[in-house]
């Protein structure tokens, strides 16, 4: 047995002691390792512990040393990820002012990414399914996740009432979800452009997209029905609705049916399987937000009215939470070819508000930034209101889409 001659306070004598201890947690840090990259590539539902194995020319049941069941693995790289983020927000918050701690946090995230671009570290595993899991694991991780965003939240300051709260809880939440949304778009780039692109991205962060005076001055319009009255409506909203809530695989079909009070034989006469459904859901959600940006532009002359109206309307949605749209998270449960298809949309959505952000700082309403970038943080602000449905008690709709929206239009940080 192969021994380490290392000492430390219990063993002053410089006596060898097995290693065997640090060989296990070696072992597993790199099943963990591998298995963050394929979840990343596969998803939950597509990520086995045969691939896991075959990444590290190991047998399964080697895997199974470690992590009996997939689902414990799964659980392990989330849990490492949220440390890698907390160890992140730590560091941020020791700088001295709210702007240094975003930029801090900003810079901590883009320089891991630029690390496992290199190959010379491991990416942070993609977040979205947390929400997949069962019961205390879910419990679990999600309120790490949620220790991780007030910490967030206190880059800016104690809240000094209930306004101020939602005020600083919205800025929080947008900040967090922009670095993660970073992996549909960040790719694009150059390594070395990196630290350019950091720049551009904290400029939007810190001034917002507005210029001042610029008022978010729009009415909330409702997409057209895309299917028709019917049960394939009620299917879609339902299935979406819980879809965002607890991820592909907490909405079962059996707790589709049971919302609705239908029979499972009603699901498998509208859809074949439920991969159908979910290929369904992401259909209807692109239909109906290209239906707001198509009425916004019949209705306004002015591109910032068409943003503004888009966008105020995407919000209505999301928080309203009776036919949400459908999270971008929720892609890593598709079959590959249809993820694939999705994000291209995706990027097409963003190539289109990037665009009216152009006809924007041309007309003077929208400050000179980036507009690829802050078309992203646009979207995915949209996407990730849904979380902060609950977070708006003692609010209206409208009051929580112009806290959130003060956020966009002049940025994180209170005017100096």
């Amino acid at each position: 047995m192969r021994a380490s001659t290392a000492t430390n306070d219990d063993n002053e004598a410089g006596i060898p002691v097995p290693d065997n201890a640090n060989r296990y947690e070696r072992q597993k840090q790199r099943i963990v390792d591998a298995a963050t990259i394929l979840l990343n590539r596969k998803g939950m539902r597509g990520m086995t512990l045969a691939d896991v194995a075959g990444e590290l020319g190991l047998t399964t049941t080697s895997v199974t040393y470690y992590f009996r069941r997939k689902e414990q693995l799964v659980a392990a790289v989330f849990e490492d990820a949220l440390a890698r983020l907390a160890a992140m927000v730590h560091e941020a918050g020791r700088e001295p002012t709210p702007r240094a701690r975003v930029a801090r946090y900003v810079e901590l995230y883009f320089e891991d990414f630029a690390q496992a671009r290199r190959e010379r570290g491991r990416p942070i595993a993609n977040l979205s399914e947390m929400r997949s899991m069962d019961g205390e694991a879910r419990s679990r991780l999600i309120a790490q996740y949620r220790t991780i965003r007030r910490a967030v939240r206190g880059f800016f300051g104690p809240p000094t009432d209930e306004a101020r709260k939602r005020l600083l809880t919205a800025r929080a939440h947008i900040l967090n979800e922009a670095l993660f949304w970073q992996d549909t778009w960040l790719g694009q780039f150059a390594i070395g452009d990196l630290p350019n692109v950091r720049r551009r991205f904290f400029r939007i962060l810190d001034g917002g997209i507005t210029t001042a005076g610029t008022a978010w001055d729009a009415r909330i319009i409702e997409p057209d029905a895309m299917t028709g009255p019917g049960e394939q409506e009620s299917f879609l909203r339902v299935a979406t609705r819980l879809i965002n809530d607890t991820g592909y695989r907490g909405a079962s079909v059996k707790r589709i049916m049971a919302e609705l009070n239908r029979t499972k034989g009603s699901f498998y006469h509208h859809l074949d399987a439920k991969d159908d459904l979910i290929v369904s859901c992401w259909r209807i959600s692109h239909r109906r937000l290209a239906d707001l940006r198509a009425k916004a532009y019949g209705e306004h002359e002015s591109p910032w009215r068409r943003i503004s109206t888009t966008v105020t309307s995407a919000l209505a949605l999301q928080l309203a939470n009776e036919f949400p749209l459908l999270r971008v998270t929720a892609y890593q449960a598709m079959p590959p070819a249809v993820r694939d298809l999705a994000l291209l949309y995706a990027q097409r959505t963003a190539l289109g508000v990037m665009g009216a952000l152009v006809e924007a700082m041309a007309e003077g309403t929208v400050r000179p930034i980036d507009p690829l970038i802050a078309s992203h943080l646009i979207l995915s602000s949209i996407n990730a209101a849904h979380d902060l449905q609950g977070g708006h008690e003692g609010q209206s709709i409208e009051e929580a889409i112009a806290t959130y929206e003060t956020v966009l239009g002049e940025g994180l940080f209170d005017p100096e």
